[in-house]
C-alpha cells in the first residue's frame, strides 16, 4: 500500500493535560509534537497530585474547563469566567471553583526523563500524535446506539483524517509499523492508542457512556487511533494529504 491515504479534515491540541482541547487551523509539529499540546497540568494544590479523571471521580469534572493557547500560556475557561491566563490567581481560583477543592496549574515536561523539581512528569510516555480516522469514528458509531455519542471529543486525537471506508473495523491500525508524511512533516506510526475510563465519561453537552470504551474492548482490541513520533518537523494545516512512505 502507497501513496495518498488520507487528508486532514480536523487539528486539535490540548495546552493543559486533561482540560478541553481547542480545534485549530494549522501547527508546528516539532519534536514533541503539536506545539504547545499538554504544556501545563492541573494538581491538588495539597498534595501535588495530577489529575486523573479516568481513575479518580473527584477529577471527572476537568473535561469540563476548556483550554486554548494564548500569547505565552495556556488558558482556560469555566461556565463561570472568561478566558484566564494559567499564570494568574484568578484563572487557579476558577478552577478551585469548579472542584471543590483547591487546585494549581503546572508545566508539564513532554516526557517523564525531563521532569525535575520545576515540571511535572508526565503521567505516560506516549507518541507524539495522535491520529484517528473518521472511517473509525463511523465503524464505532454503527456498534453502538446513537444516544452513545460518538464523538471527536471522547478520543482527544490530534489530527483527524478523513479516508474512505476500505475496510471493515478500525483503519487505522494498518498504519501502524509505517511511516508517513503529513504536509512536510514525516511520522513515524508505533502503536495502538490504548483506551481508558476517560472515553466514557460526561464532558459538555455528552453523556457518560461506558458501552463506548466496552466496544472498543470488544472490537478494537482495546486501542482505537493510533500513536506516531515525529522524524521530520514541519508546519501541517488542515487540508493536508497523508501519504504512505
Amino acid at each position: 500500500m502507497a501513496g495518498i491515504w488520507g487528508e486532514v479534515v480536523e487539528l486539535w491540541r490540548y495546552p493543559v493535560s486533561s482540560l478541553g482541547g481547542e480545534r485549530i487551523d494549522r501547527t508546528e509539529l516539532d519534536a514533541h509534537g503539536v506545539r504547545h499540546d499538554r504544556v501545563f497540568c492541573l494538581r491538588d494544590a495539597e498534595t501535588g497530585a495530577i489529575a486523573e479523571p479516568e481513575s479518580q471521580k473527584r477529577w471527572r469534572f476537568t473535561p469540563d474547563i476548556l483550554a486554548r493557547m494564548g500569547t505565552s500560556d495556556p488558558e482556560i475557561r469555566t461556565e463561570r469566567s472568561d478566558w484566564l491566563s494559567v499564570s494568574t490567581a484568578d484563572a487557579q481560583a476558577a478552577a478551585s471553583e469548579k472542584a471543590g477543592f483547591p487546585v494549581v496549574f503546572a508545566p508539564l515536561a513532554p516526557t517523564i526523563a525531563e521532569a525535575g523539581a520545576a515540571i511535572a512528569a508526565p503521567r505516560y510516555d506516549r507518541g507524539h500524535l495522535h491520529i484517528l480516522t473518521t472511517a473509525s469514528l463511523r465503524a464505532l458509531a454503527a456498534l453502538l446506539p446513537p444516544e452513545s455519542r460518538v464523538d471527536i471529543r471522547r478520543f482527544r486525537p490530534n489530527i483527524v483524517v478523513e479516508i474512505a471506508d476500505l475496510e471493515d473495523g478500525f483503519p487505522d491500525r494498518s498504519l501502524i509499523g509505517r511511516t508517513v508524511r503529513i504536509g512536510d512533516a514525516t511520522v513515524e506510526i508505533n502503536e495502538p492508542c490504548e483506551r481508558c475510563s476517560f472515553t466514557a465519561l460526561a464532558q459538555g453537552d455528552l453523556p457518560f457512556a461506558k458501552e463506548v470504551l466496552h466496544a472498543i474492548a470488544r472490537h478494537g482490541g482495546g486501542g482505537f487511533g493510533v500513536l506516531g513520533r515525529v522524524v521530520a518537523p514541519a508546519p501541517i494545516q488542515v487540508g493536508d494529504t497523508i501519504s504512505l512512505m
